[in-house]
């Protein structure tokens, strides 16, 4: 069923560059100066972090780089990442995850 809203746009999307076929959760995160969340990789499901508030670092696979408000960071599945907040104010930012096998997506009949 390929159902489109108001404000939809029609393009065309290179299969690499797409993410998050669904959304599983939605989760508030904060970091405390000078904390970290340990280096992690998730086997099942892809994220998005959108950084609401701070600043600091984030680290996936092999590449590091800074981030502030506003950014928008994608993590693939499989892929060890950790983020630290190396600014003087709490960093707050929403995960947002996806399963990437289709048994485990919502409606995707796996059930569980």
């Amino acid at each position: 069923m390929d159902t489109k809203t108001h404000g939809d746009i029609d393009a065309e999307v290179d299969p690499k560059f797409r993410c998050l076929k669904s959304i599983t959760y939605v989760s508030l995160a904060k970091l405390q100066p000078s904390l970290s969340y340990e280096r992690h990789e998730h086997q099942d499901h892809e994220e998005i972090y959108y950084i609401i508030n701070g600043t600091g670092h984030i680290t996936i696979g092999d590449e590091r780089a800074k981030f502030r408000d506003g950014d928008v960071i994608y993590i693939p599945e499989k892929t060890s990442h950790s983020i630290t907040n190396d600014g003087n104010e709490m960093v707050e930012f929403l995960a947002f995850g996806g399963f990437t096998d289709p048994k485990k997506r919502v409606g995707g009949g796996g059930g569980d």
